[in-house]
């Protein structure tokens, strides 16, 4: 379809604001995520000469921070005619290239390209995104690009594949605990306490920890998500709200366009399913039989949950920590326990299911720095079998580094624990309650709230 100029213009001209009066409507609404300073030093960074890809899952607050880019690079001295924002999943720039909204953009001004910002919002909308993007960053020498997307695992390989040396890729993940505690203001909760332990460089104990479970249990509720954590009376049936963005437009939407998927129906009720399981360990076997799914399309469907930051997938060591060579089962977890909460409605903390979704939290949580070294461990050996929860593989996957068990109660047991500890010279374990905190010689027992906010705080330091 092709729209008269005019329509286009006025359409572009209502998307920037800023070029009448200077600044973002609403940039005061919304608090700043720990990340924004380090996406921000990119944004500004002009050598070497790169654009910035901002990928992360819907509804965690990609264009917030574009706008909230753009309103700092304003109070810093940047004209406002030099910067420029686009939303590509905007119909009338269906099919544009990116070169051509540029050019109707700076019609009206008598400046080109060089010395601008030019910010591109939900990329993935545009066919072959990578090759226009490259193509401008290398004509373009004083111009500086940004681009965001949702789906973040295909953008970061058309991006490692196109954009090799003209990309710096920047994750933003859901929200962490600590982040929810400490922009509602509730770190009162928490002291910084010395412990004798190889592990965060930081670490707490709670004053409170009865109000503090009662806070994680709204995180998993609906935590992961910015705009409903940080205005919990001001969003009406959040669990709306966060059902119509997965299943509308990532499920809907998203996938479809990137992967050409016909039965999007099958590909919601797959899942609904391991959604339900997030936490549990699954086998192709199963989940087939349940789902009425092939092994070949399991595997697909996993791909694009992946794709679209739905899900993680946790794969299988046993007792040693050595891989197995056929993969028959996985742990399935969702990348936000809040997604569950959008699907099957909000969860108590004595729900039979919330066990796993305290599982799923504290994974979470890991999604926000290293985790290409975590795994589960599960073994059946020598009339033995038992399973580890969480554990690190060293770089070169030979060992097993420290070791996981998240526990919803006051009397965890550590058999299990214990004995995969001895079979890999782990000196110290770390086993996570509901509320007990114990610092023993070889057990480190932790409520799960408090494990939680420190796995997030010390990712934070590290931004």
């Amino acid at each position: 379809m092709a729209f008269d100029q005019a329509t286009l213009q006025r359409r572009i001209k209502s998307d920037h604001s800023w070029w009448t009066n200077g600044r973002i409507p609403f940039y005061a609404d919304y608090r700043k995520r720990r990340y924004f300073n380090s996406f921000f030093n990119l944004v500004r960074e002009m050598m070497p000469h790169r654009a910035v890809v901002l990928m992360g899952p819907r509804r965690i607050g990609k264009t917030v921070m574009m706008y909230q880019a753009i309103q700092d690079l304003l109070q810093s001295g940047v004209a406002p005619d030099r910067i420029l924002y686009f939303s590509l999943d905007t119909p009338i720039y269906t099919n544009m290239g990116l070169e051509e909204l540029i050019e109707h953009a700076l019609r009206p001004f008598k400046h080109g390209m060089a010395d601008c910002y030019i910010f591109f919002d939900e990329i993935q909308y545009l066919k072959d995104w990578e090759i226009h993007l490259k193509s401008l960053v290398d004509k373009n020498r004083r111009t500086k690009f940004v681009a965001s997307g949702s789906a973040a695992a295909t953008l970061r390989m058309k991006s490692i594949e196109s954009g090799a040396g003209r990309f710096s890729d920047f994750f933003l993940p859901p929200l962490t605990f600590a982040e929810y505690i400490d922009l509602n203001e509730y770190d009162h909760l928490l002291d910084e306490i010395e412990i004798d332990f190889q592990g965060p460089k930081r670490f707490f104990q709670a004053n409170d920890i009865h109000q503090l479970n009662e806070h994680f249990c709204d995180y998993i509720n609906f935590g992961g998500f910015p705009e409903i954590a940080l205005n919990p009376g001001q969003i009406k049936n959040p669990e709306q709200v966060i059902q119509k963005d997965i299943t509308e437009k990532v499920i809907m939407k998203d996938l479809p366009g990137l992967f050409g998927i016909e039965n999007t129906l099958e590909l919601q009720q797959f899942f609904n399913e391991i959604a339900y399981r997030t936490g549990e360990i699954l086998n192709y076997q199963n989940i087939g039989e349940e789902t009425k799914t092939d092994h070949k399309t399991i595997k697909r469907y996993i791909e694009y949950l992946e794709a679209a930051f739905l899900i993680k997938i946790l794969h299988r060591v046993d007792v040693t920590a050595k891989r197995f060579r056929n993969i028959t089962q996985f742990k399935v977890y969702l990348t936000n326990p809040s997604l569950y909460t959008g699907l099957f409605g909000r969860i108590e903390n004595s729900d039979e299911r919330f066990p796993h979704l305290v599982e799923t939290a504290v994974f979470a949580q890991y999604l926000h720095r290293e985790h290409n070294f975590l795994r589960y461990a599960n073994w059946k050996r020598n009339g033995r079998e038992g399973e580890v929860d969480l554990i690190q593989l060293s770089k070169n996957f030979l060992k097993a580094s420290w070791a996981l068990e998240v526990k919803w109660s006051d009397s965890p047991k550590a058999e299990k624990l214990k004995y995969f500890m001895d079979k890999n010279k782990i000196e110290k374990g770390i086993i996570t309650s509901k509320s007990l905190f114990e610092d023993g010689e070889k057990m480190l027992t932790v409520p799960n709230s408090v494990y939680a906010y420190v796995v997030g705080k010390n990712a934070m330091e590290n931004l």
